[in-house]
């Protein structure tokens, strides 16, 4: 196992595997499960690894060079989310007309620039004019693209300051986390609620708390702090605290401690399953070939399966949201056959040709 737990370019061993399963949730609950499986957690544990991994690399060039190239840094991301979405658009576009619907301008220009979150709160979370049959929102959907790169537009000019006081750091973190909860309790006090879901202002800790394991560790010369997270006991209580949020049905509940108690519980999670002393058997397994892959195309496979559920809706005279056994295994067997097809040409046609060019602004990961 990795014994790496310091910030740096390492690869972290289980870390695709999560990613993987955080889009196989999603995948899962969209695909006919949605009354069993928590779709919306698959989207909260993409968000705690995505800022859990990109807070790692900020930390590891700061150590490496003292400072941080904020240029390659964007332009990084650029290149690694843009050419696949502005596909996925187009897609959508051309798709849309084809089933009576329609995808304006402005439905476009809200998730190119990254602001579909509100832009779907002030339309009521609906992104174009919806094809005949069907309710799945193809490009709505990425409203979670929104609030990570709203996050990471402002995230590193906040790390401008920090990344050589990590210290300084964790508090200022934990702070922004502590007023987030706060500001949720507010919202849902003024009968808000529906908008917490999917707004940055609301969502933001789910990504800090990833960002506060990665720095926590940075300053964790004695792994001391690791060591407590990877107790048996302090394990245990996190998966109970995860399986209460998924229990839990209170409106009140969901709309505020919810996604707090989540992001602390990812906690001991993640540094069970990537890093040594914790739970080798489970990194084995997130590391074996199918898991890494499925992490790999997480982000096409996301992107792209929206597109393939409004052909099978509108094929079928079918909505993704009827039960899953009313729901005929042609459908399912389509909707999954295109999902795959799609996802696999847009990883690699579009987006890995992109990698290459990556490196050159510094990019230390694979994919």
């Amino acid at each position: 196992m990795s014994d790496s737990w310091k910030p740096s370019y390492a690869h972290v061993h289980g870390l695709d595997g999560l990613r993987g399963c955080a889009v196989l949730i999603v995948l899962a609950a969209h695909f006919g499960l949605h009354n069993i499986v928590p779709g919306g957690f698959g989207v909260t544990l993409f968000f705690f690894i995505s800022g859990f991994l990109i807070t790692r690399l900020l930390l590891a060039e700061s150590a490496r060079d003292g400072r941080l190239a904020l240029g390659s840094f964007y332009m990084r991301r650029l290149l690694r989310l843009y050419p696949a979405l502005v596909v996925s658009v187009l897609a959508a576009y051309l798709l849309y007309p084809e089933f009576g619907g329609r995808l304006s301008w402005e439905d476009m220009c809200a998730v190119l620039l990254y602001y579909a979150n509100y832009y779907g709160n002030t339309v009521g979370f609906m992104v174009g004019t919806m094809p005949e049959h069907g309710t799945f929102q193809t490009v709505g959907v990425l409203w979670s693209l929104a609030v990570e790169e709203q996050y990471y537009l402002l995230f590193p000019l906040l790390m401008l300051p920090l990344h050589s006081r990590p210290r300084l750091a964790l508090r200022v973190f934990a702070g922004v986390a502590v007023a987030c909860l706060a500001w949720r309790f507010w919202l849902d006090l003024q009968g808000l609620g529906e908008r917490i879901y999917s707004s940055t202002d609301t969502r933001i800790d789910s990504i800090l708390y990833g960002a506060l394991l990665t720095t926590a560790l940075a300053v964790d010369h004695q792994r001391r702090f690791l060591n407590i997270l990877q107790r048996k006991d302090v394990l245990v209580l996190s998966l109970l605290v995860l399986l209460s949020t998924f229990l839990i049905r209170d409106d009140w509940f969901r709309n505020t401690l919810r996604y707090s108690l989540q992001g602390l519980s990812l906690m001991s999670v993640v540094a069970n399953v990537c890093f040594e002393g914790g739970l080798p058997w489970v990194q084995r397994l997130l590391d074996t070939r199918p898991f890494a892959l499925i992490g790999a195309w997480s982000y096409s496979l996301y992107i792209f399966h929206g597109h393939a559920i409004v052909i099978g809706e509108n094929l079928f005279k079918v909505r993704y949201t009827d039960p899953v056994q009313s729901l005929p295994a042609s459908y399912l067997a389509l909707i999954i056959a295109l999902t795959l097809v799609f996802s696999l040409a847009s990883y690699y046609l579009v987006e890995k040709p992109f990698f290459s060019l990556r490196r050159h602004f510094g990019s230390q990961v694979a994919a």
